[in-house]
């Protein structure tokens, strides 16, 4: 176990961009398990959230994005204490690009999934629940979810 001193929050941006009431996703591959993630990644130290935002889309996807607001945040904090990830994502709309997944060797697929179709897909972090309400546009939609981890099989 790392010690409580060195251990560090890592700050994840992703992009909520949704196309014809479908959500977009990335599938991440490691070994034989694939797992849908909304695109984007980590923050390095000196970049802004929306700089941040914008290479990763470009990595991930070969796409630019106008950022919108904060549309919900999450912890996704490890019951053993090994990690912690903060989740914010923004609403976006794909500026210009053409949806091309990326060279990085993780990356596996990439896809628009509507509301039932959410609920087939491995999710990290799981907020399949969340992001439906978003799709319906409920109004009660809390933008800070809390604590959401799953530990993965």
């Amino acid at each position: 176990m790392i010690s409580n001193d060195i251990k560090k929050i890592r700050i994840r941006v992703c992009a909520i961009l949704i196309e014809k009431r479908r959500i977009l996703f990335v599938a991440h591959k490691k070994g034989n398990d694939i797992y849908w993630l909304l695109p984007g990644g980590g923050v390095k130290f000196g970049e802004s959230l929306e700089e941040a935002l914008i290479r990763e889309l470009k990595e991930e996807l070969t796409i630019l994005v106008k950022i919108n607001d904060v549309a919900l945040i999450s912890d996704s904090i490890d019951p053993m204490s090994e990690r912690h990830i903060l989740n914010i994502c923004f609403n976006c709309i794909c500026e210009s690009g053409e949806y091309l997944l990326g060279l990085e060797k993780r990356l596996h697929n990439f896809g628009f999934f509507n509301q039932k179709e959410l609920h087939k897909l491995t999710i990290f972090p799981p907020i399949k629940k969340e992001l439906s309400r978003l799709l319906r546009k409920d109004k009660n939609f809390k933008v800070y979810l809390g604590q959401k981890w799953i530990n993965p099989s």
